[in-house]
């Protein structure tokens, strides 16, 4: 079994719970945020959407540098409605899934490393980063998301099981 063969099933359904979570971020609190200090709902939906980006930027380079040397750290852009929202996912989605597709079973075992003012922070293989980086971090912020949601008395969707509305 390839490597695409073998991670695009989970790919596809956490990506298909993720839309439905996506789906329900209103307009009107996209700034609405849990603490003074947490992100707000708008750059939480945000991030989940360019985290897709790392999987073409995981296999078309050997690196990434967060904040180089005499650059610009890097930041999340933001999306400032659910209509931005739900295109941007599903073109980032497109991308990312067709990158999967193409990658060879040897790329995806080669080292890629994250690096911050040219210095290495980690250096593991290109599976392990679209194990943690894409799909474990987008489940970390899509539970961000869903608590905000439901903090805001959106009732949310069943992913593993039923959801609020019995899903």
């Amino acid at each position: 079994m390839s490597y695409a063969e073998m991670i695009l099933p989970e790919f596809d359904q956490e990506m298909a719970s993720t839309r439905k979570v996506l789906e329900l971020v209103p307009d009107d609190k996209i700034d609405w945020k849990a603490t003074e200090s947490s992100h707000s709902i708008g750059w939480n939906a945000s991030h989940i959407v360019n985290l897709l980006t790392w999987t073409v930027a995981t296999f078309d380079a050997d690196s990434f540098d967060v904040h180089p040397v005499g650059g610009e750290m890097y930041v999340t852009p933001q999306l400032k409605s659910n209509k931005e929202i739900l295109e941007s996912f599903d073109e980032n989605l497109a991308a990312a899934r067709a990158a999967i597709e193409r990658t060879s079973d040897e790329q995806v075992m080669q080292p890629w490393s994250l690096l911050k003012q040219g210095e290495v922070v980690f250096t593991i293989p290109r599976a392990a980063v679209i194990r943690s980086f894409v799909l474990n971090h987008t489940i970390h912020h899509r539970a961000i998301l869903l608590t905000y949601l439901r903090l805001n008395g959106i009732k949310i969707p069943g992913m593993y099981g039923p959801g609020d509305e019995g899903v």
